[in-house]
């Protein structure tokens, strides 16, 4: 058998075997030599034993520290990641409180529960409704600007239509310049908002504000809808074709406020 097992088994057998023999030797002479001998003898025999334990002892201390330290990490990121999406959750709100207090209007706030919508959001649920005095065709807002207006109402929630509806339409003008037109949202040739003016409206430039007119009596005047991106034409050439950036963030609505309108319901 010696010869058929690998070194490493036949040293522990040696080992083994070297132990046993002196175990029995022990027993036998045990009497016949002095108690320091066999202390020492024993000391030095089991002395490779007992620093494999201690190594083996520290080892599992160690794993088992290391296993509740990186716990502890990583419930530390967890943590830390909440208290940063609370901070800047915290800023927002700051930001929307300061911005309702320099509003002259009563503005109703509201956090936005539901998008739907295609290509980009076309509609949203508030978590207001009557139980806060909204109406059918309050003006949806955020502090950055026009998002859209309720088209119904219920008991603790209503349901907005955005800019971003097809069917939606905003009577707008470019600031400081008189130019005027009808705001849409347009899928071709890809999704964007399209502001329809005079053909002879040669003082507009990219990068001016676009803001509500007033014209529609959905939408009171100087709300602010984004700004002209492009300056165009329309497939006929009969009318210029303003691509218009909104100011809001179509895909990250998350706050708003209803600007409650005069009457109990919506006007045309």
């Amino acid at each position: 058998m010696g010869g058929v097992l690998p070194r490493a088994e036949r040293r522990g057998s040696a080992l083994i075997a070297l132990y046993v023999a002196l175990s029995l030797l022990l027993l036998v002479v045990g009497e016949r030599v002095p108690q320091g001998v066999l202390r020492e003898a024993g000391a030095w025999l089991f002395a490779p034993l007992d620093r494999a334990v201690l190594v083996l002892d520290r080892a599992v201390a160690a794993w088992t520290e290391n296993r509740q330290l990186h716990e502890r990490v990583a419930w530390l990121e967890l943590e830390n990641a909440r208290l940063r999406s609370a901070e800047v959750e915290n800023e927002r709100l700051r930001g929307l409180l300061e911005f309702a207090h320099t509003r002259g209007e009563r503005l109703v706030p509201a956090e936005i529960i539901a998008l739907s919508g295609d290509a980009l959001p076309s509609s949203a649920t508030l978590d207001v409704g009557r139980n806060r005095g909204v109406k059918p065709g309050d003006v949806v807002i955020t502090r950055e600007g026009l998002i859209g207006r309720v088209g119904e109402v219920y008991g603790g929630s209503s349901w907005a239509v955005l800019l971003t509806d097809l069917n939606n339409a905003v009577a707008c003008e470019v600031e400081s310049t008189g130019v005027q037109g009808v705001l849409r949202f347009d899928l071709r040739p890809r999704p964007r908002l399209v502001l329809t003016v005079d053909p002879f409206a040669d003082t507009v430039r990219v990068g001016q504000r676009v803001l509500t007119s007033g014209l529609s009596r959905r939408y009171p005047r100087g709300i602010p809808v984004g700004e002209v991106a492009r300056v165009g034409r329309d497939p006929g050439g009969l009318t210029l074709e303003l691509e218009v950036t909104p100011a809001a963030r179509f895909t990250r609505l998350r706050h708003a406020f209803v600007v409650p309108r005069e009457g109990n319901g919506e006007t045309p």
